[in-house]
Order: structure tokens, then C-alpha cells, then sequence
């Protein structure tokens, strides 16, 4: 366990140092977000799949920053690792984004906690030739108090590769909350702080999220990562 937090503090602290001196040289302003999501979950033995619609809002409530159709498939390597190709099309107000995905999740179960690393490489390629690549980086400690209610603790960030720019482009860090309805529905609640670079100037935003599951999963070989993409 000594090792978990361990990594649970050593990757956002290494995600913050570059922010350092570009935080105080602006002033950061702070915006008002929303995530807004539906998923529905399927599959068993070794493979899980999920489909998402998610809409972001921005501008403290007021304008849609984008909305999201998500596949992600999930292989259950072994007890310890997943693979996770996946593909998100995303629709901006100026624009279209297709980002095909590939990630690697390590994770850690006991009775009542689970740890989870991801890694994941990100291709960004949008309708006006514009082609990115990114890498994140995101820890979630997921903690089951009942069989109805789980917590959890995400810290995280992405650092993208652009023809023009690179460097982090978000960290973000939160606690959330599941409730199980009964076997096919969760709800989750999150709230996440964090902070954008635009390659302007740092924004640092507050964004509740809210997103409704329906599990239509069979039985698993080995316990699935317990985790979701921001």
C-alpha cells in the first residue's frame, strides 16, 4: 500500500512542476464546467465494451464546449492489466474531431480498495487537417464502503504533441462518488479541479460531472478496472 500512495503523489506532483513558472507570470481566470454522460456497458469473460454520449459544457454553464460519442473496448489481460484501444468522435462548435486511442491500465484489488494507473497515447485529428498526438497519465484509488457506494480519487494530465506546440495541456484532480441502483444502473458523481493551458494563457476551471451507467455485463474472468476517461 506504501507503494500506491506513493505513485498516487508522485504523478501529479511531476505533472505540476511545468506550471510553475507560466502560473506566475499570468493571472489564471476561472471557468465554470460541466460533463454530462450517458454510458452503457457490456460484455464478459475476458472483454468488456462501452459506448458513451457525453456533452461538455463551458463559459460557467452558458456555452457547449463539445459533445462526444465514445467506444472503448477493454481486454482483460490478467489480474493486473488491461488493454484499451478505443475511438472517440468529438463535435466542436468549429469543428470535427476523430481520436482513436490506445491505453494500458494497470490495477491493484483487495477487498476494499482498488488502485488503477492508466497510460494512454491519443491520436487527435480533426476536419481541418490539424493532426496531435497526446499521452495521459491518470491514477484513480477507488474505495467500496458498501455494495451500493464507492468513492473515488482521480488526479491526472495530458501532455500533447502539436506541428505548432507542445507541452501539458490539463491536470486535473477530484473526488467522486457511485451509487449502485440495482445490478444494471450506477450513477456518478464527480468534482473535478483543474487547470487548461490554451497556449495563451492558464484557465483553471471547476467541473462537476454527472453521468449515468447502465451495466448490461456478464461475469468477468477478472475484476474490471473501475475508472473513466476525462
Amino acid at each position: 500500500m506504501t507503494s500506491i500512495l506513493r505513485k498516487i503523489i508522485l504523478v501529479p506532483v511531476l505533472a505540476m512542476i511545468p506550471l510553475g513558472p507560466a502560473m506566475a507570470e499570468d493571472s489564471p481566470t476561472w471557468d465554470n464546467q460541466a460533463y454530462i454522460g450517458n454510458k452503457v456497458a457490456f460484455g464478459k469473460n475476458r472483454w468488456k465494451f462501452s459506448g458513451e454520449l457525453q456533452v461538455r459544457l463551458e463559459n460557467d454553464f452558458q456555452s457547449l464546449d463539445n459533445w462526444f460519442l465514445e467506444w472503448v473496448s477493454n481486454y482483460l489481460a490478467s489480474e493486473h492489466f488491461e488493454l484499451v484501444p478505443d475511438f472517440r468522435f468529438t463535435r466542436k462548435p468549429d469543428k470535427v474531431e476523430c481520436r482513436p486511442g490506445l491505453g494500458v491500465l494497470y490495477k491493484l484489488n483487495t477487498d476494499k480498495i482498488q488502485f488503477i494507473n492508466q497510460v494512454k497515447w491519443q491520436l487527435d485529428v480533426d476536419d481541418h487537417g490539424k493532426i496531435g498526438n497526446a499521452v495521459r497519465e491518470v491514477v484513480f484509488l477507488n474505495h467500496r464502503f458498501t455494495d451500493k457506494v464507492v468513492s473515488t480519487l482521480v488526479a491526472g494530465f495530458i501532455y500533447r504533441w502539436w506541428p505548432h506546440w507542445d507541452g501539458i495541456q490539463y491536470v486535473r484532480v477530484g473526488p467522486g462518488i457511485s451509487y449502485v441502483l440495482d445490478e444494471k444502473l450506477i450513477l456518478n458523481f464527480s468534482y473535478f479541479v483543474g487547470v487548461e493551458n490554451t497556449t495563451k494563457d492558464w484557465i483553471w476551471s471547476g467541473i462537476p460531472m454527472i453521468q449515468l451507467v447502465i451495466n448490461l455485463s456478464q461475469k468477468y474472468k477478472y475484476t474490471p478496472a473501475y475508472y473513466f476517461d476525462f
